[in-house]
């Protein structure tokens, strides 16, 4: 249903009031590979592809779009592309299990496989730019290697070769790539979110790359989220990586799925160590390379530097909202080791290695049935304790905050529409000065063992049409069913 916004700010005038906007976020394309073995690897095989909803969703924006509006502008709000679980590599070059590295080579190799293997969406996406709408992709963590200008024209030429004849020009010049924010004033901010997430957050959002050494060419900053994923999943292929309810579980769950998709074929808990030793370590290096090369500033220095400034202005934002989104962004988590060797679980199960320890132990040691029994029941109280350290997932609790950083966004800039993407999971929520603040859920792989879970309910997109009286309409809909068939 349409939400008509009623706000009291000057009417949109010019183009602005002709442009519709379209959002949706978290879309997570990848590279499609066959399943190597029953059930792993599920989120890339072919079946589990979103191009055909796509397609259909792109033709519906376009023939559903009143007669007003001169064009839809489709934003897709980060992690549109997901370059931490593309493995595969040149057949001539020796790479990682994990893949190639997030270098200018590499992330072209990527996004180039990526796109190839999903024709449709690229067709699709052509024939909807070569009728003059525009698409924007605001980078993510997961598609952030759209940083390099190379991955960028890599996209725009892989689908222009999709246009129509003579259209090809207008294809690629109707394509634009936001690295932080969009702001549409009087009318609409959005952002991926992933800054408000320390798991997932940047030090320098604008420039994200690690400097090279002798051993390294320039790199891109690689988050926790990003990088510890792309080293377990290219070992441990049961997890759906876009569903919070596959792979966030207690230590009881963590053996009930090695219980039944690992034992005894197959390592679950020793590659799960090999990742995270291998993940924390890189991580830790890139972080030593990344602070010898750019010291970290204060959030009001960041602002005032040309790239940040030459930003805002583009935005039409100024150094102080800039300043104030900086400072409200999480700092990375890999600056503070306790919860970096907490969310690996590393100080769990290192606390339940040294029970374990102690307890065996004493247990040789013993020399009466009874004082065998005392240290047997110690066991539970361990676990207790250990139960008692897992206060859940970092990411899980922050996201609690991003209604305020939403208020906040609207009382700044005076925009009735704020939206973000990264957590998967749809929300909308009003806002004290009369607008709205949506997460736009995700448009990710769903699985047959999603059923029933929040991403399988997520794929949600947001209509945002201006109009020269001041108010704002919105929708904010499910894809599927009845919504992809008609108006709504």
């Amino acid at each position: 249903m349409w939400d008509g916004l009623a706000v009291d700010r000057p009417p949109v005038h010019g183009a602005l009031a002709r442009e519709e906007w379209v959002l949706v976020s978290d879309v997570h394309l990848n590279e499609i590979v066959p399943p190597k073995i029953e059930g792993w690897w599920e989120y890339k095989a072919a079946e589990s592809s979103q191009d055909e909803e796509l397609a259909a969703f792109f033709a519906a924006i376009d023939r559903r779009r009143p007669a007003w509006f001169l064009r839809s502008v489709i934003v897709f709000n980060g992690d549109t592309f997901d370059f931490d679980t593309c493995f595969s590599a040149p057949p001539d070059l020796q790479v990682p299990v994990e893949g190639m590295p997030p270098t200018v080579p590499g992330s072209v190799y990527k996004m180039r496989r990526i796109l190839t293997d999903h024709p449709r969406f690229c067709a699709a996406l052509a024939t909807f730019l070569a009728a003059g709408n525009r698409a924007v992709f605001v980078l993510g963590n997961h598609d952030r290697e759209l940083h390099f200008p190379e991955v960028q024209e890599t996209l725009r030429q892989l689908v222009r070769a999709h246009a129509p004849p003579g259209r090809g020009a207008v294809v690629a010049g109707n394509i634009g790539f936001e690295p932080w924010f969009i702001h549409v004033p009087g009318v609409l901010y959005a952002e991926h979110g992933n800054q408000y997430d320390s798991t997932c957050s940047y030090r320098d959002v604008l420039d994200p790359s690690v400097p090279p050494d002798r051993d390294h060419p320039t790199e891109l900053e690689t988050p926790f989220g990003s990088l510890l994923g792309r080293h377990s999943l290219c070992r441990l292929g049961t997890f759906n990586p876009y569903n919070d309810e596959s792979f966030i579980l207690s230590l009881g769950g963590y053996f009930a799925h090695w219980r039944r998709y690992y034992f005894p074929k197959r390592a679950f808990f020793r590659s799960y160590f090999i990742a995270s030793w291998r993940g924390l370590r890189e991580l830790r290096q890139r972080r030593k390379r990344q602070l010898r090369g750019r010291p970290p500033g204060r959030p009001e220095d960041m602002a005032r530097r040309p790239e940040y400034q030459t930003f805002g202005a583009k935005h039409g934002v100024d150094a102080a909202f800039l300043t104030r989104q900086l400072r409200l962004s999480s700092a990375p988590i890999v600056d503070r080791l306790r919860l970096l060797l907490h969310e690996v679980w590393l100080d769990r199960f290192g606390v339940l290695a040294l029970a374990l320890a102690v307890v065996g132990a004493g247990v040789s040691l013993a020399d009466k049935w009874y004082q065998v029994l005392l240290l047997i029941l110690l066991v539970p109280a361990v676990l207790g304790v250990i139960r008692a350290m897992g206060r859940g997932s970092l990411a899980l609790q922050e996201r609690a905050r991003w209604g305020l950083v939403a208020e906040s966004i609207s009382e700044a800039l005076d925009v009735p529409v704020v939206a973000f993407g990264h957590s998967h999971r749809p929300e909308r929520r009003p806002l004290t000065r009369g607008g709205r603040y949506y997460n736009l859920g995700s448009w990710a792989p769903v699985l047959p063992t999603d059923k029933g879970s929040t991403l399988a309910r997520a794929r949600r997109y947001l209509v945002v049409r201006p109009s020269p009286d001041g108010r704002v309409h919105v929708v904010f809909a499910r894809w599927g069913g009845a919504e992809s068939a008609s108006d709504t």
